[in-house]
């Protein structure tokens, strides 16, 4: 039940949407599922406004415009936006794309998978995202490697694409930040229960996921992913990692 006091300032939350401060906009937007689930605001009255949301999509302000785009694919989906609306501003992601931002690509990989934009959107820049793929910087080549999938599945890269790389990922568990290791371990098994990873490329590693299960890390990772211990030996026991 929402609160007397959401009740009370359902004047004020229907015109967030359109505040002038684009950040407390943006703030606004990112509430809209919870506004209408609570009967603040309705669909109609969403989609009746939704140009006040597809300018944040295109303003200057480079911050607002990267953390609106990663509403996009949910919106077109909930149907407050259209296909036609994310095709005619899709160029302005484009930028975010070249320098290898992963929210980028994430975004437009998204809006792909959701066929609101046609794949061949990111091949000219397939390139960008291989590189990161083998990064000096071990948390970029953690959190790309988490995203090989979407691409697969996307059609943007295939396979002779990421498989002389896979040596960086398994680089990373090296790594002396506790939570880009641990994030790697996730990455790893993740990619090995959808068939990126084979058993012949973990297989090695059976060692190191031993010293994760007898180490702290173990405690932490499944803090952090939400999990629990016995789910993840599980995992780890189906990819021939535990005995």
């Amino acid at each position: 039940m929402v609160s007397d006091a959401i009740e009370k300032n359902k004047g004020y939350y229907m015109k967030s949407l359109s505040l002038e401060d684009q950040f407390s906009r943006l703030d606004a937007w990112y509430k809209v599922d919870f506004l209408i689930d609570n009967k603040i605001l309705t669909k109609d009255y969403v989609v009746e406004n939704k140009q006040k949301f597809l300018d944040l999509l295109t303003t200057t302000d480079e911050m607002v415009k990267v953390h609106a785009w990663v509403l996009a694919r949910r919106f077109a989906d909930a149907g407050y936006i259209s296909k036609e609306d994310i095709n005619k501003r899709k160029t302005y992601l484009i930028p975010y794309v070249e320098s290898g931002d992963l929210t980028a690509w994430w975004n437009a990989v998204d809006l792909i998978n959701g066929n609101y934009i046609d794949n061949t959107y990111l091949f000219p820049y397939k390139d960008i995202f291989i590189d990161s793929l083998k990064s000096d910087n071990p948390g970029i080549v953690s959190d790309a490697w988490h995203m090989v999938p979407l691409l697969v599945n996307a059609g943007i890269i295939k396979e002779n694409n990421y498989e002389e790389n896979k040596k960086y990922l398994f680089n990373v568990l090296k790594s002396s930040n506790q939570y880009i290791r641990l994030n790697a371990w996730e990455t790893i098994i993740d990619l090995g229960e959808k068939g990126i990873l084979k058993r012949d490329d973990i297989l090695p590693y059976k060692e190191k996921a031993k010293e994760l299960v007898n180490g702290e890390d173990l405690i932490k990772l499944t803090s952090l992913f939400d999990t629990t211990q016995e789910l993840f030996l599980e995992r780890l026991k189906n990819l021939d990692l535990m005995n």
